[in-house]
This record gives structure tokens, C-alpha cells and sequence, in this order.
């Protein structure tokens, strides 16, 4: 299999993400399947505020979805939080932390709009939800109600291990306190430099703080902190640095601190850590998290807090004893954790994938394979039915007469009543069931009069057997535009006035805006697809057939009018009350959505209610009859010729 992954987030800067990312990738790569990165960096894409994470944005959303399905990926990974809208692959997005949920005032009104956006779109997905803590795991479910079995670890690790410490490092012959990060607000920096320089005072400490990271001079909270402190002989800004000056920095530091408000994991503890450092984190963190209980965590609000931190960092410091962490991140832990998740998103692949079912090589393999499969359903087929749902084969009229006479006279096929059956399948007698069609009518009547509807057909085995004979009323619905929903809520609440709630099964609706199906693309949808009967505007249903031409690759003798054209018109002024609708069966079925299943597809244009264990359950069942009946073929003619022989 192929598993994708988007790193447009690794920059020439290291940032956690980008650690993480690089963690990720390492440990993918150390599993079976073959690893296919993605990256809005390799096309160069230049956005017209020339905002990396608008570039991002851009790529995400008009490029990556079109180049995973040319590389037919199996699964992705999306490391940096959010996904492509739609994208029909298994997936997971990892979740790193939602400080703009937690601390909004961190952040523009704009920021917070657009992640809240580009975050609800991704859920929409049904991605598996990852995250790097157990900290950022409690946030999931506080701020997105996301259940917590439904949210996987997947911890990362740092490779700053003993190899780098025998490193030549130079030896420097200030004493310091660390900082790395990002220089931003949320990271509480002004709290850090005020309250040393107090604690320094009433020491008389000889210690420095070195604050190393990428400045955000774009905030006005840090151009403050950066003019009033950039000057001050105990306080250091060496801004970004590379790998090995950032290794040197952790060598010869004497403590390390990070009083930030809001930590996911945090890489540069866990680096701090490997050096066997004394670290000072914030309480309540994923900092906290991974250097518990070693650590002196400390109130990020609390200068007296900070001050007593400082205190007992120098009495670790002047012991100079050495502090052996207990580090359980690591590639194994990693790897273990991710073992785990590629099994659940191949198994979703897996069921996503068509099952391979060999095509009929002859003209009479192509009839038996087609009334093969109407024979799963205990039923035969009548001519022009069976000739315009023929698989793989494309057949003349004539070519497809004469291929029954041949089956016929081998005896191959019997005729009852016009219609045909195989004859060496075993059919079960058909138990008559009573069925109460009338509440069904007139349901179907008062359907057709909604003014929202384009088209109406009847599906699955309301379309197989007809209203008189099936209980349920299976219905494929194609609505006007921007009225998917509201043609969606008058159905359900049709259904309960005429309490036929369990029978009227209206479960796959479609705008006339996209007709074209784009997911699960098997000879079980498109048998579907060309068993619709039409009860209302068949010329918009033959459009729906040409905008899926695709179905013709199993059924190539289905035919339709390739002339089709209906008129169709925007209801712009139904635009708010669909959203809103749609946002309320979003929530009436989020639990099925949140759990991943593969039976609920919502999104602006589609919903899909039904089961996908059906599929899954009748795609296996005429796999195994398939290669069983070719099978006993096979053995008659064997058979055959081996009393030939012995005739001879």
C-alpha cells in the first residue's frame, strides 16, 4: 500500500512541528508500506500576499486532493492539523494543541475565524483524530466534544541523545539559564525576563537567561519585550540558530526554563532533558507532562511562584548532581503508537478498496457473471435488463442473442416466464411477505410535489423489486441547488408525519451542482447507479449518468442520452437556512461522524445515509460464488475432455 504524507509545514527553520513531522516520517518509513510526501514547496506556489500560510491554505485545498489521487494513496497522514475538503481516503490529522481555542487572546479575531474554518472542514473528513499528549488530548475533548476513545496518542522524540554530547562543543565561560521557542506572546516571555531579573537582583545570581528562537517582531507585545530588554546586560537574544548551535547552547547551559501558557508537547524540554538539565515548566502542560516529576513546574501566572522555581533550580544547579530522567519517548514508543494507527486506516482502506473480482473473459462468461450476481439476490433477469447491466463484455444486439442460444442449448440458462436464470445455481423459493405499500404511494406522491426536488428514482431493492413487493421505500434524490438539506429535512419530516420513519429511506441525496460521484467507485455503486428508475424528470437523472461515466468501465453495454440537458436554476435566497440545517444534522449525527463510519457522508453537496455493511457484505459473498462457479466450470470441461479421451 501507499501512505501519504503533507510536510508543507518542514521549513528551513526547525520548529516543533517540523521535529515532529521529521519524527513521523522516519518512523513511517520504518513500516512496510511506501511513503510519498506532499508539500505545497515543490510547486512553488506564490500567494498574493506572499503569506506562507495562505500558500499552505492554497495548496491544501486545490492541489494536494488532485495529486494523491494521481499517486493512488492509500491513506495520509496530515501532521500539520488540517486536511483537503472532501478527500475520499482514509486519514489522520494530528492535533498539536488548540491554544486558539484556549487562549483566543493570543491571536486576531481573523486567525481564530480562519483556523475554526479550515479545522471544521478537516473534521468533516472523518479523519482519525491524533494527538501528541495527554494533555492536548484533554483539550480535543473539552474544546471539540470529541469522545476520548476516539483520539490516538502519537508521541514524538527527540534524537538529541548521548552520541551529540561527545560532540566538540565550545566550552563557554558564562553561566546561563536557556530558553528555546518561538519568541511570541503565548509563550509568557515577559513574565519569564521580568521575574529573573527580580529573582537575580535579590540573589545577586551571576546567572544569564539566552532566549533562543524565531522573533515574532510582527507582534506588539514582543517589539515591548524585545526594546526593553534587548539592551540588558543579563538578558540575551540570539534569535533562531541552527542545529548545531542550538546543541551547543543546551551543552553548556546550566538550567533550562519554559514558562509558556500553553504547550502541547514541547520539544525543547524533552531536548533539555536528554542533557540532563534542570527544567523549569509551566504547570498544566504538555511540558509539564513529558518532564514530570523531575521538573520544578511552576504557576505561569504566579511571579512568588517563578521566584520559588528560580530558587530551587539554583540549589539544583549549585549541588551539581545529576538528574537522570526517565525519558520514555522514543522511535520505539513512537512506532508503536503508529503500528496501531496505519492498522485501523488500512483496514479503512481495505474496505474502501474494490475487492478484485476477475473480469468475464468471453461473451458467455459475461451473461453467467451477470446473472451470477442477480442469482445472490434469489432472482433472474428479463433480456433487455440483463443486456444493459452486462459486465466487463461490450455486446451487439446481435452478438448477445447468440450467446444466449449458445448457453441455452449447452444448457447453461433456463427461461421462466421470460425471465432468465442459471442453471445450476440453487434459488430459494421467494417467501411472500406482506407488504403495506400505501403509506409508501403516498408518500412517494407528496415527494415528487416538493418544489426543492430536481429529480426522483427509485433505488436498491425498491428499484430491483417495485414498490408492490418491498417494504422499504428506497429513494436516490437529486435537489435544486443550495437546497440539499432543506429537501432533506421536509423528507424527514414527511416520514414521521406518515410514521414510515424506518421505512422511507431517502439515503443518498445529491445537488445538481455535482453530480459526479467521487467515492467508492466499485461495480457495487455502479450496478446501483444504473438499477435507478426514474419516477420524476428522467432527463435530469440521464445527466447524472453522463456526469459518471465511470460505471461504463464495469457495465459497458449501459447505454443513456448523451443529449440530456435540464433546466436548472440557484435558489440563492434558501442559502442560510440550508447551512443551518446542515449544521443541525451535523450534530444530530455527529456521533457516527466523530466515530468514523464509513455509512454517513455529509457535506455541502452529498448526503449519504445508508450502511456500507451491505457493500462490504455482498461485494465478498459474489467475490467467493464468482471464482467458485468459475471454478466448477472449469472442473465440467476438465471432465468433459477426460471422457473424451477415454471414449478414444
Amino acid at each position: 500500500m501507499r501512505s501519504g504524507i503533507e510536510t508543507s509545514a518542514l521549513t528551513k527553520h526547525t520548529t516543533g512541528t517540523s521535529r515532529y513531522i521529521t519524527c513521523l516520517l522516519e518512523q513511517l518509513k520504518n513500516l512496510e508500506d511506501e511513503v510519498i510526501t506532499f508539500s505545497s514547496f515543490d510547486l512553488n506556489i506564490n500567494s498574493p500576499l506572499n503569506h506562507k500560510g495562505l500558500e499552505k491554505f492554497i495548496y491544501r485545498n486545490f492541489y494536494l486532493k488532485k495529486e494523491m489521487q494521481e499517486k493512488k494513496i492509500d491513506y495520509a497522514f496530515f501532521p500539520d492539523y488540517f486536511m483537503p475538503s472532501s478527500l475520499n481516503l482514509p486519514a489522520a490529522i494530528v492535533i498539536h494543541d488548540l491554544s486558539f481555542l484556549s487562549h483566543p487572546h493570543f491571536y486576531s479575531k481573523a486567525f481564530i475565524k480562519f483556523y475554526e474554518y479550515q479545522l471544521r472542514k478537516t473534521l468533516e473528513n472523518n479523519p482519525l483524530i491524533l494527538a501528541v499528549s495527554e494533555n492536548t488530548k484533554e483539550s480535543i475533548i473539552k474544546h471539540l466534544q470529541i469522545p476520548g476513545d476516539k483520539i490516538y496518542l502519537l508521541q514524538g522524540y527527540s534524537d538529541f541523545n548521548d552520541n551529540f554530547k561527545k560532540d566538540n562543543f565550545i566550552k563557554t565561560q558564562d553561566e546561563y539559564l536557556l530558553y528555546v521557542g518561538h519568541i511570541e506572546p503565548r509563550k509568557n516571555l515577559h513574565f519569564l525576563i521580568k521575574t529573573f531579573l527580580k529573582w537575580k537582583e535579590k540573589s545577586e545570581s551571576n546567572l544569564k537567561l539566552i532566549l533562543a528562537g524565531e522573533i515574532w517582531l510582527k507582534s506588539a507585545e514582543i517589539k515591548k519585550i524585545f526594546s526593553e530588554f534587548k539592551n540588558h546586560n543579563s538578558v540575551n537574544f540570539v534569535g533562531y540558530v541552527d542545529e548545531q548551535k542550538l546543541k551547543e547552547l543546551y551543552r553548556n547551559a546550566s538550567g533550562f526554563v519554559h514558562t509558556s501558557f500553553v504547550e502541547g508537547f514541547c520539544f525543547p524540554v524533552l531536548e533539555a532533558m536528554h542533557y540532563n538539565l534542570p527544567v523549569i515548566c509551566s504547570a498544566g502542560t504538555g511540558a509539564e507532562e513529558i518532564s514530570k516529576p523531575l521538573s520544578i513546574t511552576i504557576n505561569p501566572l504566579d511571579e512568588k511562584s517563578l521566584l520559588e522555581g528560580f530558587n530551587m533550580l539554583e540549589e539544583n544547579i549549585s549541588s551539581q548532581s545529576k538528574i537522570n530522567y526517565e525519558i520514555k519517548y522514543s522511535p520505539n514508543l513512537m512506532r508503536s503508537q503508529l503500528e496501531k494507527i496505519v492498522e485501523i486506516l488500512k483496514d479503512k482502506a481495505n474496505r474502501k478498496t474494490i475487492i478484485n473480482i476477475s473480469s468475464a473473459v468471453s461473451k458467455e462468461e459475461a451473461v453467467e457473471k451477470t446473472l451470477l450476481y442477480s442469482a445472490i439476490f434469489n432472482s433472474g433477469m428479463d433480456k433487455e435488463k440483463l443486456y444493459k447491466s452486462l459486465f466487463d463484455i461490450k455486446l451487439n444486439r446481435d452478438e448477445f442473442e447468440r450467446t444466449l442460444l449458445k448457453l441455452y442449448l449447452e444448457n447453461k440458462i433456463f427461461y421462466k416466464n421470460e425471465i432468465i436464470f442459471l442453471s445450476n445455481y440453487a434459488y430459494a423459493e421467494n417467501v411472500n411477505r406482506e407488504v403495506n405499500s400505501a403509506n409508501n404511494k403516498k408518500a412517494l406522491r407528496l415527494i415528487k410535489l416538493i418544489p426543492f426536488i430536481s429529480s426522483v428514482s427509485l433505488s436498491g431493492g425498491t428499484a430491483h423489486y417495485g414498490i408492490e413487493s418491498h417494504n422499504d421505500l428506497d429513494l436516490f434524490i437529486i435537489t435544486r441547488k443550495n437546497s440539499l438539506y432543506i429537501v432533506y429535512a421536509v423528507i424527514h419530516l414527511l416520514s414521521l408525519l406518515l410514521k414510515i420513519r424506518k421505512e422511507l429511506c431517502a439515503n443518498y441525496l445529491i445537488d445538481e451542482s455535482h453530480l459526479e460521484i467521487t467515492h467508492t467507485r466499485d461495480f457495487y455503486t455502479a450496478h446501483q447507479i444504473i438499477s435507478l428508475k426514474p419516477i420524476k424528470n428522467e432527463v435530469k437523472l440521464n445527466q447524472f449518468f453522463n456526469a459518471n461515466k465511470w460505471i461504463n468501465n464495469f457495465f459497458p453495454n449501459f447505454s443513456r442520452n448523451e443529449n440530456s440537458s435540464a433546466s436548472s436554476y440557484d435558489l440563492f435566497i434558501l442559502i442560510p437556512l440550508n447551512k443551518i440545517l446542515k449544521f443541525f444534522y451535523r450534530f444530530l449525527y455527529r456521533r457516527k461522524i466523530i466515530s468514523n463510519q464509513d455509512s454517513i457522508i455529509l457535506n455541502d453537496f452529498t448526503i449519504k445515509l445508508h450502511t456500507n455493511d451491505n457493500r462490504q457484505k455482498i461485494t465478498k459473498e459474489f467475490l467467493k460464488t464468482w471464482e467458485n462457479y468459475k471454478e466448477n466450470i472449469s472442473s465440467e470441461v476438465n471432465r468433459n475432455y477426460e471422457k473424451k479421451i477415454a471414449v478414444r
